[in-house]
């Protein structure tokens, strides 16, 4: 079972297809009103008319607010990955920087579910499971490379696989921020991503890791050659075929 439908199953004491569809309309039409009213505005109620469902079954089945649209969250996120077939091994740095730009051309098509996911991460007061789902996204494309660093001792002594991640999440949401806020252009988006990135994990590895870092934030700062190779692949990344339940 992939990800995205093993979220359909979550809380279920026995499910069925037609109670798989019901859920998956529920969890995509929350993420289209999240994305027309951002958070705060989202209304159990609006969601009710739209889905054709009764409120008691909302939270029969997702106990809260909260827990729904975290799930809508992590479902929308999973299920756009696991629709595409990467060229890149996951657990590389190409790997990640593939990712990065797949998400980056999806981002530009939900600018207001992204503003959504930006306002949550760095709310005061939100939920702490809807954090989480905020983070899920971007944890899933750093983690594999960040435990290959570690595996092969690129990572600086001091330095371990969770400070590095959330230390990058926290930079790309910055990124993200200023441009929701207009302050970066949808062509350099990518760019300013990358270099915070690569910027910072320059400074915390050694060895190998590092000059592969390095060689790559160059050509960011440069001609850009060597991303654009990825970029074609990236821009090609074709749905994945259909997996066996």
């Amino acid at each position: 079972m992939q990800l995205a439908d093993s979220i359909l199953n979550e809380n279920l004491i026995y499910s069925s297809p037609k109670i798989f569809e019901r859920r998956r309309r529920i969890l995509s039409t929350t993420r289209d009103l999240i994305a027309q009213h951002g958070y705060d505005g989202f209304s159990i109620r609006e969601l009710c008319s739209q889905a054709k469902v009764a409120p008691q079954t909302i939270y029969k089945a997702f106990e809260s607010k909260e827990r729904l649209v975290s799930l809508s969250i992590r479902h929308h996120f999973s299920s756009f990955v696991e629709a595409r077939h990467f060229y890149y091994d996951k657990a590389t740095l190409q790997g990640a920087i593939e990712r990065l730009i797949v998400s980056d051309n999806h981002m530009h098509d939900s600018r207001k579910f992204v503003m959504a996911i930006v306002a949550i991460y760095f709310s005061q007061t939100a939920d702490k499971d809807l954090q989480v789902a905020a983070r899920t996204n971007i944890l899933g494309t750093l983690l594999p490379w960040a435990v290959e660093l570690r595996e092969r001792g690129h990572l600086r002594v001091g330095m371990g696989i969770e400070p590095f991640v959330h230390a990058v999440v926290g930079l790309l949401f910055t990124v993200s921020l200023d441009w929701c806020r207009g302050d970066i252009s949808n062509e350099e988006f990518i760019y300013k991503k990358l270099e915070a990135l690569l910027g910072y994990a320059s400074g915390v590895t050694r060895g190998a890791g590092r000059r592969e870092i390095d060689l790559y934030l160059t050509d960011l700062l440069g001609r850009r050659r060597l991303l654009a190779e990825i970029q074609i692949h990236a821009d090609k990344a074709p749905e994945a075929p259909p997996q066996p339940a």
